[in-house]
């Protein structure tokens, strides 16, 4: 994906400066109009030609990105990933989850090039500037657990909260790198988890698994007390799942927990030492 050489237009190159300088990255239709002073017609029009030098990239209809220069002529990286996918989606409720809440909160050094939003609006995957966005699907009355961060300098955007990160990702390892990736991500911050809090989630939440993965990983690293060990227990049920549904189903069972362990324990103890 080029970027064409060729020399701006007097109109596109002042448009492109203003909103710059007003550290706009994504912007309608009617705010290009704004700037431009011509007709809707020629907006649409001149907007659609930068698209096609990859001067800009349509999100949705009547809204575009400006590719940033530090994308160079393949255009295919941008910091303002994050940004991008709460465009995508809003006005729609969303939040980010998943790996993108891992790296969002800091609870990954892994690079990241799937963005996962979960929001109430179907959407397919798409691909923009260099990332994946994947859409996970969720009724509007299960979205909680969320707060607002700074993506960037400019810009906010929702992520799940770190114990709705925690859920999550107990709930569907497969989207977040494997049971190994939130056990360092739990462990690295073990000091900032509200275990009360955590255990109140999952009552909320109404998964068992989710339930009996973490009760696991608190025992495995010596985390949380007696009283939340004993609250977890009370969740679980009787039948068996998987530690890690993304792994072969493998390993002994432990009614303990009422998990199939098909992950080394010590393993998951030497990951985190990393």
């Amino acid at each position: 994906m080029k970027r064409s050489t060729k020399v701006l237009g007097k109109t596109s190159s002042r448009l492109l400066t203003a909103l710059s300088s007003q550290n706009t990255s994504v912007f309608t239709i009617s705010e290009a109009q704004e700037i431009t002073k011509t007709s809707l017609v020629a907006t649409r029009n001149l907007l659609s030609d930068l698209v096609k030098k990859n001067w800009l990239v349509r999100l949705v209809p009547g809204k575009y990105l400006i590719v940033p220069l530090s994308a160079g002529e393949k255009a295919e990286f941008s910091e303002d990933w994050f940004v991008i996918g709460k465009n995508l989606v809003e006005p729609a409720p969303y939040y980010f989850s998943h790996y993108s809440a891992l790296d969002l909160l800091q609870m990954t050094s892994q690079p990241i090039m799937t963005v996962y939003v979960t929001t109430p609006k179907r959407h397919r995957p798409v691909k923009i500037l260099g990332a994946t966005y994947r859409f996970i699907y969720s009724k509007p009355d299960k979205l909680w657990g969320i707060e607002e961060i700074w993506a960037k300098p400019t810009e906010k955007v929702k992520v799940s909260d770190l114990e709705r990160t925690i859920i999550d990702c107990l709930a569907n390892p497969q989207l977040c790198g494997g049971i190994t990736e939130i056990s360092k991500g739990l462990w690295s911050k073990r000091s900032e988890v509200d275990l009360p809090k955590l255990v109140g989630y999952i009552e909320r939440y109404g998964s068992k698994a989710v339930a009996k993965r973490l009760g696991f990983l608190l025992e495995t690293f010596k985390l949380g007390g007696k009283q939340i060990i004993k609250d977890l227990q009370e969740m679980i049920g009787t039948s068996f799942v998987l530690l890690d549904p993304s792994l072969p189903a493998s390993g002994k069972r432990t009614s303990r927990w009422g998990l199939r362990i098909n992950i080394n324990p010590q393993e998951l103890k030497e990951i985190i030492k990393t």
